[in-house]
């Protein structure tokens, strides 16, 4: 049976968020390492230049710099090349050519997705050792077409793919410095940088100067990377550690990766007791990323490799059974605590102190809860400001209280066979908790009544004649307040 394929439906159905605008750009790079891996001259000479063309702008201030519209990208390699099988390959949607790298064969979309048309030169040897030259074009309309195959003058094998017509809609969603672009894409690419084989030497340049993506990656780095693999479920995961240098903007995260590309990122900043906006070593502040990458999650990207099919959690029968985000996240955070071990512990104690600080100085009236609140409520970032620690506090006070109204109604029905001794220390312990509270009532009280006085006291020296309340009714309201506070002011 024969199937025709509709490119113009298969690129409807093929999504591209706005903000992922750069994916394709990023895939060709990633195409790059293949070829030049496949050509193995990776550590040798293998290098990639990604070219960012621009359009001509006119200013009228002269001295204003002004980074021009993108219109195009062009990326150049001296890899092996688009021989017959790779040509085939491009030529076959879903095709499993690179299955075994992560490919799924519908990179090519997304340049379409993004870009009008696609202008392909590419010089590479045949089955008989000539240099052959090979040009084509790509876009929504006519497919492949203008396909030339002839004699090469070049020596060398190499590929140059002309992404043109930057789409509006995507090139106002993504970042259009030169630098920007560079350290996105050094994100994008990071593992084949930390892997033992090493990356390519890959060059960023446009029309105002360059980026070579080894000195970027030096620049971002704080420590040397550092891998390791665990086993969730039965499946191996390698993760690798990183730390870079806190003048990247940067947060605490998880990298899950495909196929060597970065696919999900996820915020951990204050998922782990301690790891908050600012940490440091001794040698210097940093933020940490650890990148993940596995067979099951090669298995379980979606073919834009924009997400997973992987669900958040499972209840029930395969809880046991399944893996999850929920899963990998807390396997993944308990290795990030052991690698982060001594910056966190240094954290979670600054972080108590801010709390004991608080209490002693600012909000007495939390101190009847600590005992009853988990440790980890109690570690905080250091940084957190007055305002938020209070509302926290307040949150746990809060909690405690619903814990014990819970506590109140359980105590008015022993436990089935429960001993004379044990429910008398439970009632005990339950009294003794609604005393404490009871403090905190008091203690929450008797602030607010002095700062009622203060803003009163503060009202009378700010009024003059004339306005709508007058001095002597705010006397009325302050001397009952003073008279029946004077045992606790």
């Amino acid at each position: 049976m024969s199937l025709q394929t509709n490119l113009k439906g298969r690129l409807r159905n093929t999504s591209l968020p706005k903000s992922n605008g750069l994916m394709p750009v990023f895939e060709a790079v990633v195409n790059s390492i293949h070829s030049i891996e496949e050509k193995q001259n990776l550590n040798t000479d293998g290098n990639i230049i990604l070219r960012i063309w621009r359009s001509p702008q006119v200013t009228l201030d002269v001295g204003a710099k002004v980074t021009s519209p993108i219109v195009g990208f062009t990326i150049s390699d001296n890899g092996c090349g688009f021989d017959d099988a790779n040509f085939i390959s491009f030529e076959t949607l879903d095709s499993d050519h690179k299955i075994n790298k992560g490919c799924r064969g519908v990179g090519r979309l997304l340049w379409l997705k993004a870009f009008d048309r696609v202008d392909v030169i590419s010089t590479f040897l045949n089955k008989v050792g000539e240099h052959q030259q090979r040009l084509f074009s790509f876009d929504d309309k006519l497919g492949v077409h203008n396909d030339k195959v002839d004699v090469s003058q070049n020596s060398e094998t190499c590929t140059t793919i002309n992404l043109n017509g930057f789409d509006d809609s995507y090139r106002k969603a993504v970042p259009t410095k030169t630098e920007s672009i560079a350290n996105q894409l050094l994100e994008h690419c990071l593992w084949y940088f930390v892997r033992t084989e090493g990356a390519p030497k890959i060059i960023i340049q446009d029309d105002e100067g360059s980026f070579n993506l080894d000195k970027v990656y030096d620049d971002h780095m704080h420590a040397s990377a550092f891998h390791e693999t665990i086993d969730i479920k039965d499946e191996p995961f390698e993760l690798t550690h990183i730390k870079f240098r806190a003048s990247v903007n940067k947060k605490h995260q998880l990298a899950l990766c495909a196929g060597g590309r970065l696919v999900k990122e996820e915020n951990i900043q204050g998922k782990l007791p301690g790891l908050y906006g600012k940490i440091a070593d001794a040698s210097g502040e940093f933020t940490y990323t650890c990148y993940v990458s596995s067979k099951y999650l090669d298995e379980h990207v979606r073919s834009e490799r924009i997400g997973f099919d992987i669900a958040e959690n499972f209840d029930g029968l395969f809880a046991a059974t399944e893996i999850s985000f929920k899963t990998i996240r807390e396997a993944i955070l308990e290795r990030t605590k052991e690698y982060l071990l001594d910056v966190l512990e240094g954290n979670i104690a600054a972080g108590k102190q801010r709390v004991d600080d608080f209490i002693a100085n600012k909000a007495p009236r939390y101190r009847p809860i600590t005992g009853y609140v988990a440790e980890q409520a109690l570690i905080v970032d250091p940084q957190i400001s007055d305002r938020d620690l209070e509302q926290h506090l307040h949150a746990q006070w809060y909690e405690v209280e619903r814990e014990l109204l819970s506590e109140g109604r359980n105590i008015m029905q022993p436990a089935h066979e429960e001993h004379i001794e044990e429910y008398e220390t439970r009632l005990q312990a339950y009294l003794q908790k609604a005393e404490n509270l009871k403090k905190s009532d008091l203690a929450n009280y008797v602030s607010h009544r002095k700062i009622i006085i203060d803003l009163l006291q503060n009202s009378i020296e700010c009024l003059g004649n004339g306005k709508y309340v007058r001095e002597d009714m705010i006397h009325e309201l302050i001397m009952p307040m003073r008279k029946d506070s004077t045992e606790v002011f």
